[in-house]
């Protein structure tokens, strides 16, 4: 049976999937910061960004891996919030398939890559971002009013 919550999962999946940039936030001693990511995404939300050791946004997610995590799409408007730890997975097993993914993901646009590939690359990290909780709205086709438009994905 498909239900209504069903298809925003679905939805919300395929919003994920049709987009490759979203933005991290992180707060780490009092201050707070929102940084531009390439991503993939697995079927539990799970979100996976590659990013250096020496920057700030990685000194963020390691002291406080407390983060949101945010997609929009603005030529159909909806958006995905989701909140959830961030964790280092460099070191396990599926790290070298997630990395082989984001480098898909980042050598995907034929004229620009993505910008970690003209930083300096002393160490990368593949970080793992596992939802605590995931908020789906559809501006375009919910109707009106919030209790219709916002819609919570259980987390498996």
């Amino acid at each position: 049976m498909d239900t209504e919550l069903d298809r925003a999962r679905k939805d919300a999946l395929s919003l994920l999937r049709q987009h490759k940039v979203g933005v991290l936030s992180t707060a780490s001693e009092g201050h707070l910061h929102g940084s531009a990511v390439y991503y993939t995404v697995d079927n539990d939300f799970n979100i996976y960004i590659l990013t250096l050791v020496n920057t700030r946004k990685y000194a963020a997610l390691t002291a406080n891996p407390q983060v949101a995590f945010t997609v929009f799409d603005a030529q159909v408007p909806r958006t995905l919030q989701l909140e959830g730890r961030a964790m280092d997975i460099t070191l396990d097993q599926e790290a070298a398939k997630k990395k082989e993914e984001l480098f898909d993901v980042l050598n995907s646009n034929p004229w620009f890559y993505g910008p970690i590939t003209k930083l300096d690359i002393v160490e990368t990290a593949v970080v793992w971002i596992r939802p605590t909780w995931v908020r789906w709205a559809d501006y375009a086709f919910s109707e009106a009013g919030s209790e219709r438009l916002f819609k919570e994905i259980p987390i498996s």
